[in-house]
């Protein structure tokens, strides 16, 4: 029973978040702490990021980079290496959401998503993904959503559900890329999840109402629903699970609620 205690325990490892300095992104980190990781926070609010870093005590890292510039990802990266000698978990979390009317948009929001939710997780993954290929293992959680590739939500949503749906087929990619190094991709798809956000939605009262007739078991979720199965993927308790994206949604996904 011993080896079942000790899954999430992260002690002697080290982690990297990207939009590490709110919402979702600012509570994997926390988790990591809480479980005993070493982690570097990611985020292109330097100010922001610190602020969280500085509220999670000696091993949390504040590190201000923009993931969509590769120079930088990189350089982040392997200053991070040197430091620690390693990294054993990576969550890509950083992403933006915007509006695209799929019959009149601007090419400025499109381009801002992709290059956030898409060319940013490329280029985390690569920087990170080089270091543990090298060292031979190591768990990369990225950080998709439910209408990513998983179902059709409207509302102007086309762009982000593209992005979020490219980062799915990214996860089952890198995934068959890097087994044999001993590196294992996974993502999560969160539903309706109360963050910074989802702040206009969870506002709108008839239309948060609308969602929740949507989710089976009645709520929205919190960000730490999402941490769990977070800290669950990147850990030995998922050892034999790679490739895989794994919905966090109330029921909303497969499951009908007839009351």
């Amino acid at each position: 029973m011993s080896g079942y205690r000790s899954l999430l325990n992260f002690t002697g490892q080290t982690a990297v978040v990207t939009g590490a300095a709110q919402g979702l992104g600012a509570e994997f980190a926390r988790a990591l702490v809480e479980c005993g990781a070493k982690v570097a926070l990611l985020d292109r609010h330097g100010d922001a990021v610190r602020d969280t870093a500085n509220g999670l005590g000696d091993n949390a890292f504040p590190i201000e980079c923009d993931v969509t510039d590769r120079r930088c990802v990189f350089d982040a990266i392997e200053r991070f290496v040197r430091e620690v000698g390693k990294i054993d978990v990576l969550i890509s979390n950083a992403g933006i959401h915007r509006r695209v009317d799929p019959l009149d948009f601007e090419e400025a929001d499109v381009d801002a998503i992709f290059n956030v939710n898409l060319k940013g997780c490329l280029n985390v993954c690569g920087a990170v993904g080089k270091s543990m290929v090298q060292q031979g293992r190591g768990s990369i959680v990225i950080i998709s959503a439910l209408g990513g590739g998983m179902i059709g939500l409207g509302r102007a949503g086309s762009a982000y559900g593209m992005s979020k749906g490219g980062v799915v087929a990214l996860t089952r990619d890198l995934a068959a890329e890097w087994a044999s190094q001993g590196v294992r991709v996974n993502a999560v798809a969160p539903g309706w999840i109360r963050t910074p956000m989802t702040s206009a939605l969870q506002n709108n009262t008839e239309r948060a109402a609308r969602v929740l007739k949507q989710v089976p078991l009645g709520r929205w979720g919190e960000a730490e629903d999402v941490a769990k199965v977070v800290l669950f993927l990147a850990s030995d308790a998922s050892s034999y699970m790679s490739g895989h994206t794994i919905p966090v949604d109330g029921g909303a996904l497969n499951v009908i609620s007839l009351g």
